[in-house]
């Protein structure tokens, strides 16, 4: 098969194409023919070195954590889930034609979720999901605080806030505020602008980071939770909690609920761009360009 990969770290040139073996499914897992592989920020932290303050990457490395395809082959004690099923999944080494899948991080496709669409959900949507029902857990009626809401990240965490009976407050840039609005949020308030002296959350679910989140944090309540998965660090100096990071995990449930949500248009998740296989390094340029408003994909 084809895949991208790079054997050292450095800029979007080092990604390369190679022909690799096709990976075989083990107990568990399934392989899956890629037909589109979502392209995230963690791939060029890790492909650039940014990564490596948090673990060592062995190399040559295949970036890559969201796919959707149809599954080819599958491996023992694999139930529920068959050769020809559509599915969306988060993997490792999703850049190449095939990859493999642990069965319980896969969720079946709807007709009407096409595989570009999927293929943007797994990390963006299970982090904003999973970092409000696992970092945060708010009661119902507590106030949370959602920076980035327009964001991959954030918009599903906000839904995930408003599920569980929150009251969802999201910050956003000046120019980000009408597309707030067109995703229904409420109560926007801007990183630049004063806030109420009476305002206060009681959590607080980052994808921003920075100084600005770190002045809103200022509002949190004693024995609130500030959670982030930006890597632009808050400052906790006087801050009424520290800031704990948090990282998503694969689940083939709460992927099925997303897309479940997806297919019903009760939230949507806009694609940006597409690109070949072989036009990676591109994809990652775009990507660190920043300001790209929408998610990319790669199509084998």
């Amino acid at each position: 098969m084809k895949a991208i990969e790079f054997d050292k770290h450095g800029p979007p040139e080092v990604l390369t194409l190679v022909e690799k073996a096709l990976p075989l499914p083990g107990p568990g897992q399934v392989q899956v023919r890629v037909a589109a592989a979502g392209v995230n920020p963690a791939d060029y932290k890790w492909r650039n070195g940014f990564n490596l303050r948090y673990m060592p990457l062995p190399l040559p490395y295949i970036p890559g954590y969201d796919v959707a395809g149809e599954i080819t082959a599958i491996g023992k004690d694999v139930t529920g889930f068959a050769v020809g099923n559509r599915i969306v999944s988060t993997v490792m080494s999703g850049y190449a034609e095939f990859a493999v899948a642990n069965v319980d991080h896969c969720a079946l496709l709807p007709a009407n979720v096409d595989f570009v669409q999927a293929a943007t959900l797994p990390t963006a949507a299970l982090t904003g999901v999973e970092m409000v029902e696992e970092g945060i857990a708010p009661a119902a009626g507590q106030t949370v605080l959602v920076t980035g809401a327009t964001g991959g990240v954030g918009r599903f965490a906000a839904r995930a806030a408003q599920l569980l009976g929150a009251r969802v407050i999201v910050a956003v840039r000046d120019d980000y505020a009408e597309e707030a609005r067109a995703l229904g949020f409420k109560e926007i308030i801007s990183f630049k602008s004063p806030v109420s002296d009476s305002l206060r959350f009681n959590h607080v679910a980052d994808t921003v980071g920075g100084p600005d989140v770190a002045r809103l944090c200022r509002k949190v309540v004693p024995g609130g939770k500030i959670i982030t998965v930006a890597t632009t660090p808050i400052d906790a100096q006087g801050l009424p909690a520290t800031p704990q990071m948090f990282g998503y995990h694969g689940d083939g449930k709460r992927l099925a609920r997303i897309v479940k949500d997806v297919a019903s248009g009760a939230i949507t998740m806009p694609v940006a761009r597409t690109f070949s296989l072989t036009a990676a390094p591109d994809a990652h340029r775009l990507l660190e360009a920043a300001g790209i408003r929408g998610r990319v994909v790669l199509l084998p």
